[in-house]
C-alpha cells in the first residue's frame, strides 16, 4: 500500500474489482475486467501493474473455454511488452509471463518465473494462486502446501483461494477432505460455472447421489451452456449411467478446448473414464499430460475416476511418460 504501484485511488478500484470479476469464468464478468482495466488505464495512462492485469484477464478468455485461440495469448503478450518496458525486471512482468507460460502448457517455465516474482513481491495472492496451481498438477504437493496457507492468509475472501486447500488433498487422493473447501467456493459464488465444476467434481468421487442432483439442478440457465457448464453436466450424466447419451450431446462442441490449459481435458478424461468409453478417455488424458498435468502419484494411483482404465497397455505406457516428467519438475 506504502508503495502504491497504481497511484489513483479510482483506478485502483477499477484493479481490484476487475480481479475479482476475471476469476468467475463469464464472458459478461471478463469483459467487465477488461473494461474496468482499460478505465483505470485512462485514468493513470501507462501502469504496470494495470497492464498485467489486463494481460491475465485476456487469458481468462482462454481458461473459461470462451476463446482458445492464439487472440488472448497475442494480447497479454503485448501487455507483457509493455510491462517490461516500464518496469523491466518487475514481479508484474514475471507474474504474467508465468501465467502466459502456463496458459501455453509450459509449466516449468511458468514456474522458475513465478518464482522469480515470488522473490521480489512475496506476497502477491495472484502469484501464489498460480504458483500453487503449477505445483499441484506437478505432482509437487509438499510444496504447495505452505504457499496455500501464506495465501488463505492474505487473501481469505477470494472465492479461488478457498478451494486451493481441496485441490491439495485431490490430488492426494483425499477427496472427502476436498468437498467442503469446494462448496465454500461454490457458496461464494454461486453463478460462477468453474465454482460449480469444481464441488461436482469431489462429490461424484464421494458418490454423493443427492447433492450432485441438487447442485445441477440450480446451475444458472445463463451459465448452463458455457465450457465449465457442459462439463459439469457430462460428469454429472456419466455419473448418473448416461454417459453414452452425454457423449452424444458433447461431441462436437468440445473439442476446442484440447488447446486450452489441462484442468478441461483432465475432466473430460475422467467423465469419459467414469463412462466406460476408455478410448475417449485415453485420448483427453493424453492432451491434459501433454497441457501439463504430470501428477503422476494421482494419476497412477490416486484418482478413483481412472480406476477403469489402469489395466489398459496405453494408459501404463502414457504412466512411464508421465512419471519421467513427474521426476524432471522443479520444487
Amino acid at each position: 500500500v506504502a508503495e502504491r504501484p497504481i497511484p489513483d485511488v479510482h483506478a485502483y478500484e477499477c484493479y481490484l474489482r476487475a480481479r475479482q470479476e476475471a476469476f468467475r469464468w463469464r464472458k459478461d464478468a471478463i469483459d467487465h475486467a477488461v473494461q474496468l482495466l482499460q478505465n483505470g488505464l485512462a485514468i493513470v495512462g501507462n501502469n504496470a501493474r494495470l497492464y498485467a492485469a489486463l494481460g491475465h484477464a485476456y487469458l481468462q478468455y482462454r481458461e473459461a473455454g470462451i476463446d482458445v485461440g492464439e487472440r488472448p495469448l497475442e494480447q497479454a503478450d503485448a501487455c507483457a511488452l509493455k510491462v517490461f518496458a516500464l518496469e523491466p525486471g518487475s514481479a508484474a512482468g514475471l507474474r504474467l509471463r508465468g501465467w502466459i507460460h502456463y496458459s501455453r502448457g509450459r509449466i516449468q517455465d511458468a514456474v522458475h518465473d513465478l518464482k522469480a516474482a515470488s522473490q521480489i513481491e512475496g506476497s502477491n495472492a495472484d502469484t501464489l494462486l498460480l504458483l500453487t496451481n503449477c505445483y499441484l498438477i506437478s505432482g509437487k504437493v509438499a510444496e504447495a502446501r505452505p504457499l496455500i496457507e501464506r495465501l488463505r492468509a492474505i487473501d481469505p475472501l477470494t472465492p479461488l483461494t478457498r478451494c486451493m486447500p481441496a485441490f491439495a488433498e485431490a490430488v492426494e487422493g483425499n477427496f472427502a477432505a476436498a468437498i467442503d473447501p469446494y462448496r465454500q467456493m461454490y457458496e461464494m459464488d454461486p453463478g460462477n460455472p468453474m465454482a460449480r465444476l469444481f464441488y461436482v467434481w469431489p462429490l461424484i468421487a464421494n458418490q454423493q447421489r443427492n447433492e450432485v442432483v441438487e447442485v445441477m439442478a440450480s446451475f444458472p440457465v445463463e451459465v448452463r451452456d458455457t465450457v465449465p457448464g457442459r462439463i459439469a453436466c457430462f460428469l454429472a450424466d456419466a455419473f448418473a449411467g448416461r454417459g453414452r447419451e452425454a457423449h452424444a450431446r458433447l461431441a462436437g462442441r468440445i473439442e476446442e478446448v484440447a488447446t486450452a490449459a489441462d484442468v478441461f481435458p483432465r475432466m473430460l478424461a475422467q467423465g469419459y473414464a467414469l463412462a466406460g468409453m476408455s478410448a475417449q478417455a485415453m485420448d483427453w488424458l493424453a492432451i491434459a499430460v501433454d497441457r501439463g498435468f504430470v501428477n503422476y502419484p494421482f494419476l497412477a494411483h490416486h484418482d478413483p475416476y481412472l480406476e477403469s482404465l489402469r489395466g489398459l497397455p496405453q494408459f501404463q505406457q502414457l504412466m512411464d511418460a508421465v512419471r519421467a516428467r513427474w521426476e524432471a519438475c522443479e520444487g
